[in-house]
């Protein structure tokens, strides 16, 4: 049976969305990942969901309020790899700017 990713990334969204409308500090891959049940290993894929939705729609990449625990910033997988700290900091106020109410998130 095929994991399904999409419904993963359904739980992780609400917790997101709730994040970048009140402090919009980072979840490392860990936090996020207990908050819905999962292996810290598990976050790239349901957060690839979501990195992808955010693109298709152009909406700000929701997936910068995850980040590795040690260097603060998001892994490999996000969107345009590596990002430097000035980089995810714009990439936060965005984040925080967007008007996530008004968003639906459903598959494509």
């Amino acid at each position: 049976m095929a994991i399904d990713h999409f419904a993963r990334a359904k739980k992780a969204w609400p917790i997101l969305i709730n994040r970048a409308q009140t402090t919009c500090e980072p979840f490392t891959y860990k936090e996020i990942s207990n908050l819905i049940g999962l292996h810290h290993r598990a976050a790239r894929w349901f957060l690839s969901e979501i990195q992808e939705f955010c693109n298709e729609n152009e909406l700000a990449p929701l997936q910068a309020l995850v980040v590795n625990k040690r260097t603060r910033l998001p892994g490999e997988g996000y969107y345009g790899s590596a990002i430097t700290p000035e980089a995810h900091r714009k990439a936060l106020k965005k984040v925080r700017k967007e008007k996530w109410a008004k968003v639906k998130f459903n598959r494509r």
